[in-house]
């Protein structure tokens, strides 16, 4: 993780920056997000589709998460399929390295079998959601992949708040493999989350947005609660709501991340 020495001045309890540039302002997004989600996290979350066709799927899920302060450990996180109950017992497994491809594998409790994604299938569709399973379980960095210009700053309306966020345009690096070569992130000012996020297509095309709903609060952090994504080419959108988050204990061992181990993986051991 990139560290930088920012400026800040404090004015009533909130930090404001000045003077930053957009690779700047993406550091401090990136720093935001790994220190809420640094070491061991349980969650569980909801997800609501809706298709083009007016029909619509919903799915509740536990998600254990794990990251390691130390590069050489890999991120790691699994998804439990809670609901409904046709799919219930699907376990979804991440683990991604400092270097290197995201290693993902599902397993389904019907066929007793664990089976580990190829890239083509990582890009398919989660649970039927707008997101793919490498959007779930990869943890590559936007650092690395994106360049970021600040092009405004914009105030955007969060469940009838208005928030004061810088705007950046994201532009691939040459060498990245990204599925949207420009994408643009309001980021708060005031809490250094994206609040609002497009992203462009190959040929300039606004592919996908996703915008905060609601924002709630963990461990003194402000974090979204709810949000919801669209894909303006094919129509269909989700709703992510999450609707728990706790720290376990003590540090979820990497042995639960284990691909062999997953057969065995209890729900009832961690309180989902």
């Amino acid at each position: 993780m990139v560290t930088v020495a920012l400026g800040v001045v404090a004015l009533g309890g909130v930090i404001y920056a000045a003077d930053l540039a957009g690779d700047q302002i993406l550091d401090k997004m990136i720093d935001h997000q790994d220190e809420i989600m640094g070491g061991s996290l349980i969650m569980t979350m909801k997800l609501e589709n809706v298709y083009s066709d007016g029909t619509s799927g919903e799915f509740v899920f536990a998600a254990l998460a794990k990251r390691s302060t130390d590069p050489s450990v890999p991120d790691m996180a699994l998804m439990y399929y809670k609901e409904p109950e046709d799919v219930a017992g699907t376990i979804f497994l991440a683990v991604t390295p400092e270097e290197g491809d995201s290693r993902m594998w599902l397993y389904l409790p019907a066929l007793g079998a664990v089976k580990e994604l190829v890239a083509e299938e990582q890009e398919q569709s989660f649970a039927g959601s707008t997101f793919s399973y490498k959007d779930i379980g990869s943890q590559s960095s936007t650092q690395d992949d994106y360049d970021a210009e600040l092009v405004g700053e914009e105030a955007v309306t969060v469940d009838g708040e208005s928030y004061d966020c810088y705007v950046l345009t994201l532009t691939a690096k040459p060498d990245a493999d990204v599925d949207y070569p420009t994408q643009k992130l309001w980021v708060s000012k005031d809490f250094w989350t994206s609040l609002k996020g497009e992203s462009y297509d190959e040929d300039g095309r606004l592919a996908i947005t996703m915008e905060v709903v609601r924002l709630g609060e963990f461990e003194g952090n402000v974090i979204p609660d709810e949000m919801f994504s669209k894909n303006v080419i094919d129509g269909n959108s989700t709703r992510i709501i999450f609707l728990e988050r706790k720290r376990p204990e003590g540090e979820l061992a990497d042995s639960v991340f284990d691909p062999e181990n997953i057969p065995s993986f209890d729900p009832s051991d961690y309180g989902i």
